[in-house]
């Protein structure tokens, strides 16, 4: 059965490249080139049809030794790129690895052109997936070219001395490779990025399924290329446009036709890459490389001695190195540096081996003055010396890069879909802690104990003091009632923070009336969703807006800053802590967990269960206005002078598992 199986999926794969529209070889494409190749033969060479059929169909050329290759090279890669293929990474995997990192690096998400109706965005994305399909595609062939290497397994495609439309497959598999991780990289970049900043109006043009543009470069002859039948587009057009008689040049063996005619589609990345050659009239071409031999078609020659010609080449490389640095007197310099690796890498050892004594080291998303009070006060208390890698953002693809040599010991962050993308990528580890489980109410917490809140902030509504009281909103489902039309101010709706918003009424509201009430805010905006909390503030203090949605810390931030403007701009609101008469106010959090890798995790819980106890508790509120998450604390002087609020005690980590059904949502109401 397992065979049968296997037999019946090998089969299925060879024929797919004659079914499948995104395939050159596809049956359509085929036919047509079939049409135009016997219309030249009819009306540019003047002959007659039978003799056109004869010579498109010519067994010199067809059942040539070349071509039997062909035919047998067809069969084998078939074979073995069914047990390569699955093993090489998806484009799915990088697309999605692409639009994650992009909401790090860009600190959330803004949609752009969202007044554009839809086809233009698929517009705009059908052509840039295709410039950039081409100009890799170019890049990538010179380079299999120019590079002895990779030549040698490139060479198995030009060692063909008879052209038919499957001479495309005549590729050694390391070329195979090299082209599907090409295809991979290249249009998951464009799906990422473009998914990232148009959001789900993302749409490819398609024929039958194929791209709008490829669909016509290969239905117009594509397939022509590799066969006999030349066709030029004439000076002006070639150097736009690779034409059937330009990639034939690129196969010549002629001395002058090498390294020429690269590209696929376009003509001018050869143009301007200085390898464009213009087909010439009555031009009489010899395919194959210098020195064609009949054991160029042999299996041994085809999949074999591309790896004795990529050794040699490297061989020689070495030694061209190796006797150059010699030429010069640079062996003292290099026993010199090796020395000096060695050292290093010895007291890197040392320090490694050190630091799981006496020492912690975090990487914090959490900006140093705001973590700093913390470490001073855990410092003093245990003598530890803790040192901290803060960044804004990279931290959970830096500690995946670094594995199980990592020196991370505690990783700190805000916001729960954050801490998420360090449990979806496996890199916290479990905490048996009794202190974390008294200290952090369970619905603050991971199931699985691998992460932990260690203070909470409310998603609250800055109102401005030029509204009556009677007529504030008391709810977020108010935010999107029509009265509140152009009075609205909001960051964009995929930053984290208004993503958690969302996620979470999702859950109280179910997702079509989530959709609903995202589309009523923001139809209500004043502006375009623009800048952070701050900024929102400022524009309620300065009459842009009424009312405005922030976390409650910027509040506290602003009243007690050094700068007078901004003492101005909190004076001028006051603050809603919405569904009091319901499931309360929605809060976020920040938290960390121990890294998975920690040589020191004893430590690491030690400092875990410090940040929840409440003398830090209290500097939490102290340092960030934040609220606490140990029951045990009272609310700080200053922040029960904002009113005190229930709030929504939704498990925090369902957040997390709706934020992905939150940014569609988003996406598509266009905030």
């Amino acid at each position: 059965m397992a065979m049968d199986a296997i037999s019946s999926a090998y089969f299925s794969e060879l024929a797919a490249p004659f079914l499948n529209p995104n395939k050159r070889l596809f049956w359509g494409y085929l036919g047509a080139s079939l049409i135009i190749a016997l219309s030249v033969q009819l009306i540019l060479s003047r002959t007659g049809i039978m003799r056109a059929i004869s010579n498109v169909f010519s067994r010199r050329i067809w059942f040539s030794l070349s071509a039997r290759a062909d035919y047998k090279i067809i069969l084998i890669n078939q074979a073995l790129m069914m047990g390569i293929g699955p093993r090489l990474i998806s484009k799915l995997a990088v697309a999605t690895l692409i639009f994650e990192s992009l909401h790090i690096w860009f600190d959330g998400r803004t949609i752009f052109l969202s007044s554009c109706p839809p086809w233009v965005i698929s517009g705009l994305f059908t052509v840039s997936v295709f410039f950039l399909d081409d100009i890799s595609k170019y890049l990538v062939h010179r380079a299999l070219h120019r590079w002895p290497i990779l030549w040698a397994f490139h060479k198995v495609h030009h060692t063909a001395e008879t052209l038919t439309p499957l001479t495309i497959y005549r590729t050694h598999p390391v070329e195979a490779v090299v082209f599907s991780l090409r295809s991979v990289f290249v249009q998951a970049l464009a799906i990422g990025g473009f998914l990232f900043f148009f959001g789900s109006r993302v749409e490819l043009m398609t024929v039958i399924g194929a791209n709008i543009i490829l669909f016509a470069f290969n239905i117009l002859g594509s397939n022509l290329r590799h066969s006999h039948v030349r066709i030029s587009y004439g000076r002006l057009l070639e150097h736009i446009f690779i034409s059937p008689a330009q990639h034939q040049i690129h196969h010549s063996a002629a001395h002058e036709h090498h390294d020429k005619n690269f590209g696929v589609v376009l003509a001018i990345w050869d143009w301007l890459g200085g390898t464009l050659t213009i087909a010439e009239k009555e031009q009489v071409i010899r395919y194959g490389v210098k020195n064609s031999r009949s054991k160029n078609h042999t299996i041994k020659s085809i999949y074999l001695q591309p790896f004795v010609d990529s050794a040699s080449s490297l061989i020689d490389l070495y030694m061209r190195i190796f006797l150059l640095m010699r030429s010069i007197k640079y062996i003292p310099v290099f026993r010199f540096f090796a020395v000096l690796v060695g050292t290093v890498t010895v007291t890197l050892g040392i320090s490694i081996r050190d630091s799981s004594s006496g020492e912690l080291n975090i990487y914090s998303h959490r900006q140093p003055f705001l973590i700093n009070p913390f470490i001073e006060a855990y410092t003093n208390d245990t003598g530890t010396k803790i040192n901290i890698i803060y960044a804004k953002k990279g931290l959970a693809q830096r500690l995946k890069a670094e594995g199980p040599l990592s020196p991370a010991d505690v990783v700190l962050t805000v916001d729960i879909a954050r801490l998420y993308t360090y449990v979806d990528k496996d890199l916290l580890a479990e905490v048996n802690s009794k202190i974390l489980y008294d200290n952090v109410p369970e619905h603050l917490r991971d199931p699985q104990n691998r992460w932990f809140a260690f203070s909470k902030r409310a998603r609250v509504i800055a109102v401005s003091r030029r509204v009556p009281k009677l007529l504030e909103p008391s709810r977020y489902e108010d935010l999107a009632d029509a009265k509140w039309r152009g009075k609205v101010c909001s960051r964009p709706g995929s930053h984290v923070y208004n993503r958690a918003l969302v996620a979470s009424m999702i859950n109280a509201l179910g997702q079509q009336r989530a959709e609903a009430w995202a589309e009523g805010v923001f139809n209500n905006l004043a502006r375009r969703p623009q800048g952070n909390d701050r900024a929102q503030v400022k524009a309620v203090a300065e009459g842009v807006c009424d009312i405005a949605i922030i976390n409650n810390y910027y509040y506290g931030k602003l009243k007690y800053s050094k700068e007078p403007e901004h003492r101005r701009w909190a004076s001028e609101v006051r603050l809603v802590f919405p569904n009091q008469d319901g499931r309360g106010a929605h809060v976020n959090i920040s938290g960390g967990g121990i890294a998975k890798y920690s040589k020191n995790k004893i430590e690491a819980q030690r400092f875990l269960e410090f940040l929840t106890s409440e003398r830090a508790q209290e500097l939490y509120a102290k340092v960030n206005y934040e609220y606490p998450v140990n029951r045990r604390v009272p609310l700080s002087q200053e922040l029960a002078s904002w009113g005190n609020f229930s709030e929504d005690r939704l498990p925090i980590a369902r957040l997390a598992e709706v934020a992905s059904e939150a940014q569609r949502i988003i996406d598509r109401v266009g905030w």
